[in-house]
């Protein structure tokens, strides 16, 4: 039940990048498709362009898959759970903002959590169904990764023990282009 929770908190702290990333993917996409009409690699580009709209696909279905489980959330959990996805509102904020006290915010934001997780695994989503589409994402495996290191994924105070200190934050990478893998859109091209 960890893992799904860990996946949740992945999804719910990715949740406001999601709209970028799609857009970022659409912007990936006709680079590619414009940059491929000569002297290319006809297949290799093809294969990048349904990479980039699978990623896509993919940002897509994690936005419903949380908007549909915050609707069978009990209403305080759910409004708990999407000031925080989509405002990225720290829980005295949210106190603050729904008349909570921090300590009941704080409480049912972790209740939340686990009812989320358990809806979406009555749903057929487990930490296997997450893994496999997810954990190598740039955003959302991103997002998990940082949780199951303890990290706070909401760009609070954090508990990071890697040896990196500094790291682009994911809004960059999805503008930079890094959507396909290391290598930034303005470097794809035809002998790629």
């Amino acid at each position: 039940m960890k893992k799904n929770i860990l996946w949740v908190t992945a999804l719910i702290a990715a949740y406001k990048h999601l709209p970028r990333a799609v857009e970022a993917c659409k912007q990936t996409s006709e680079s590619l498709a414009l940059s491929g009409f000569y002297d290319c690699d006809t297949l290799g580009l093809i294969q990048k362009l349904i990479d980039c709209n699978a990623r896509a696909e993919g940002y897509v279905n994690a936005k419903v898959l949380v908007d549909r489980t915050l609707e069978k959330l009990p209403l305080r959990y759910a409004r708990i759970l999407y000031l925080r996805a989509r405002f990225n509102m720290t829980m005295e904020d949210i106190a603050l903002k729904l008349g909570y006290s921090k300590r009941s915010t704080f409480r049912w934001y972790a209740e939340g959590l686990k009812k989320a997780a358990c809806v979406l695994k009555a749903d057929g989503y487990d930490d296997k169904w997450f893994e496999e589409r997810y954990a190598k994402d740039v955003i959302i495996g991103d997002f998990y990764s940082q949780a199951e290191k303890g990290a706070d994924v909401f760009g609070r105070v954090g508990k990071l023990s890697d040896s990196k200190k500094l790291r682009l934050r994911l809004e960059d990478a999805v503008a930079a282009g890094l959507l396909l893998g290391d290598k930034r859109v303005a470097n794809i091209g035809c002998g790629d």
